[in-house]
């Protein structure tokens, strides 16, 4: 497996280290309840060096994005961020992605684990194709990623980085200079509460990883793994990838049509796309509460009067809400908020109903 530039700092934690898209990664440190509150009350550190980070740059670096992904990167101006998909021809969707603009031609794009190398050979292709003015570079293994969440996040790195962290807005990002630590850093996350992920030179990562935990020693500040992360995302009904969207699933039965900008220009899969929009999809991607105790899981058959109508793409039980949730596919006609379906549970069939996503909403502050 491959291990991060944390890997030993993970050991010395005593982290239970586990393969994740191959990749040895910590699920847990003290326990991912105890983490999971931690972020939801503190502040969680996670190593998250094991996504993909390429780099695009050049004349074309934008041309070549606009075309290759569903969002309108030419709305970003210098130091901002949007979600994104990269899809097929036929609109399935290869990857969900974060991209960055960091310069007027130059952008840094993160990618799943498990697609990084789909994903650059995609890029690859297309460039070569298309774009032959656009300069693509895999910067995954010299770049680490850390991802700090949680209310007590931003005092944390002011006390590392310095006060310009003051003026990140969601989704901005920014360049660090100072004389300890460099990077980009950005107003992102995917946990729901405030947060920042830090995308730093790998030789300065173990260095930046103690002087957060040093700094956030009174804060409720504590290492997480991706246990607590999956919990955390699935409360604010964010999407896995593998789970609740694939190569056989659009952005449209994603549920997420917002992230296709139909108005920008052409781009990879539009027309696939713009023709399930008027047609109309046969599922979609939807989130339901347990109305009665029980967990529901990835893959467990979602069912109407006796009779599957579809399934749960992910599942687990809020600490939070006390309650069990998970996000699901069915027939559009299913999908109206307050719908009653049924959770087939290890043969019991549990009552369950649809709601607004997402589950948990952050207090503000």
């Amino acid at each position: 497996m491959k291990e991060t530039p944390l890997t030993q700092v993970h050991r010395v934690h005593k982290a239970k280290l586990v393969d994740f898209a191959g990749w040895l990664m910590p699920i847990q440190y003290t326990g991912v309840l105890d983490e999971y509150h931690a972020v939801r009350q503190g502040a969680g550190l996670f190593d998250v060096s094991h996504m993909g980070r390429i780099n695009v740059a050049g004349d074309q670096a934008e041309a070549f994005l606009q075309w290759v992904s569903t969002n309108d990167v030419a709305q970003l101006a210098v130091g901002q961020a949007q979600y994104s998909m990269i899809c097929q021809k036929a609109g399935g969707i290869l990857d969900d992605i974060f991209i960055y603009k960091t310069g007027q031609a130059e952008f840094l794009v993160c990618v799943n684990a498990s697609n990084r190398m789909k994903i650059f050979e995609w890029f690859q292709k297309y460039q070569q194709e298309k774009f032959p003015q656009a300069v693509i570079c895999d910067q995954s293994e010299e770049l680490a990623q850390l991802a700090i969440q949680g209310p007590s996040s931003q005092a944390l790195l002011k006390n590392v980085i310095g006060s310009a962290i003051d003026r990140l807005k969601p989704r901005q990002c920014l360049t660090i200079e100072n004389n300890r630590f460099s990077g980009l850093l950005s107003r992102t996350g995917y946990t729901g509460e405030i947060g920042y992920e830090w995308y730093l030179p790998a030789g300065e990562a173990q260095s930046a990883w103690e002087q957060l935990l040093k700094a956030g020693e009174g804060d409720q500040v504590k290492p997480a793994g991706l246990g607590a992360r999956d919990l955390l995302r699935l409360d604010v009904g964010y999407l896995l990838y593998g789970n609740d969207m694939d190569e056989q699933t659009t952005p449209l039965e994603a549920g997420v049509e917002w992230v296709v900008a139909w108005n920008k220009g052409p781009f990879q899969g539009q027309p696939a796309l713009q023709q399930q929009k008027e047609q109309g999809v046969t599922r979609k991607l939807v989130g339901f509460e347990m109305m009665e105790r029980g967990v529901p899981r990835h893959e467990m058959a979602i069912l109407l009067d006796g009779e599957t109508v579809g399934k749960v793409t992910s599942g687990n039980f809020s600490p939070v809400l006390q309650k069990g949730i998970g996000l699901g596919s069915l027939p559009p006609g299913l999908c109206q908020e307050g719908t009653v379906v049924e959770i087939d549970i290890r043969g019991k069939h549990v009552p369950a109903k649809v709601v607004t996503l997402p589950f948990y909403k952050r207090q503000k502050t």
